[in-house]
C-alpha cells in the first residue's frame, strides 16, 4: 500500500459533549504514525482513556484522496468503534449514496458531504444515527474458523461461519487492508458480494470489526 499523510486525531477522555466543555477536560492531539496499525492505534488510545476522538479529516468515498487513504480511515474507525469510543467524522458517500448501508456498523458520521443530495443526506445521517449501536456487524475468531454476526439490513441477522482455508486466509490480509490481487477473485467476490469486504481502487478491506464485549441483552447482536 502506498504512503499516505497521517491522520492527525483531537481525543478527549469523554465521550459526553457537555463534559467536554469543562475546561479540566481540555483536547489532546495526536498524530497517528504510518508504522501504527489502525487496530494499534484504536487499542492504545483506549488503554490510555480515550473515550471520543475527532478525525482532522473527512472519509473520502468518492476516491478522491487514494485508496491507501480510504482503507487505513475506513479500518481506524471500525477498530475505534469497536472499542465504544465516540468518533466525530465525515463522510463524503459520492456517486451511491446507498453505499452507507454497507458502513452502518461504524459510529456514525457528524456530516454527509454530499451538497447535491442535501435532503437525502439528511435523512440518511438520520436513519444511520438513529438505527447505529456497537456489535451491528461484529466477527469473532475461533481454532480454524470466524464467524460473523451481521445486523447492518434492517436489524435482521445474517450469520456467517468461515472455515475454508481461503476464506481465512483472506480474513487475515484483508484485516490490515491489501491489494485485491492478494486474495484469490472468487473468494473477494464472494466477500464483497456479502459487504464483508469493501473495496477502494486496487485495495480492499475487512469490514466488520472484531466483538470486544458481549452486549447485554445478547439478541441485541
Amino acid at each position: 500500500m502506498s504512503t499516505t499523510t497521517p491522520l492527525t486525531l483531537t481525543t478527549w477522555r469523554d465521550h459526553d459533549e457537555e463534559v467536554l466543555q469543562l475546561p479540566a477536560l481540555r483536547p489532546l492531539t495526536t498524530v497517528v504514525a504510518d508504522s501504527a496499525t489502525p487496530a494499534e492505534t484504536a487499542a492504545k488510545l483506549y488503554t490510555e482513556g480515550v473515550r471520543r476522538v475527532a478525525l482532522d479529516r473527512p472519509a473520502d468515498l468518492t476516491g478522491a484522496t487514494g485508496a491507501r487513504t480510504i482503507v487505513s480511515t475506513m479500518l481506524l474507525l471500525g477498530e475505534l468503534t469497536s472499542w465504544g469510543i465516540v468518533v466525530d467524522w465525515d463522510v463524503a458517500l459520492g456517486a451511491d449514496p446507498d453505499i452507507w448501508r454497507s458502513f452502518n456498523h461504524l459510529h456514525p458520521p457528524r456530516r454527509i458531504l454530499d451538497t447535491e443530495h442535501a435532503k437525502e443526506a439528511a435523512d440518511i445521517r438520520q436513519e444511520w444515527r438513529s438505527t447505529f449501536y456497537v456489535g451491528k456487524c461484529v466477527y469473532r475468531r475461533g481454532p480454524g474458523f470466524v464467524q460473523v454476526r451481521d445486523r447492518r439490513a434492517g436489524g435482521s441477522l445474517a450469520r456467517y461461519t468461515l472455515d475454508d482455508p481461503g476464506y481465512l486466509e483472506a480474513v487475515d490480509k484483508l484485516a490490515h487492508g491489501c491489494p485485491a490481487e492478494a486474495v484469490a477473485p472468487d473468494v473477494l467476490d464472494h466477500l464483497v458480494g456479502e459487504s464483508l469486504a469493501g473495496r477502494a481502487g486496487r485495495l480492499a478491506w475487512w469490514l466488520p470489526y472484531r466483538v470486544r464485549r458481549w452486549p447485554w441483552p445478547s439478541f441485541a447482536v
